[in-house]
């Protein structure tokens, strides 16, 4: 079985500042917003079906081959 990839916004508790990642339980890559320094809760998560992590390929497919 694979992990779930979600797309997660979150804010931390320190600096009040957000971000958006991409990943899975054992860690993820932060697409936007600031390094966090302290500690985060999440605001919204979302799990990534097929489809969704199709259309997410075509959009990257296009910067990687215009």
């Amino acid at each position: 079985m694979t992990d779930e990839i979600a797309l997660t916004v979150c804010r931390d508790e320190l600096t009040g500042g957000m971000q958006l990642e991409i990943g899975d339980e054992r860690g993820g890559f932060r697409i936007a917003g600031p390094k966090f320094s302290g500690n985060s809760v999440v605001l919204f998560r979302a799990p990534l079906d097929d489809r969704a992590r199709r259309e997410i390929r075509r959009y990257l497919d296009k910067v990687d081959h215009p």
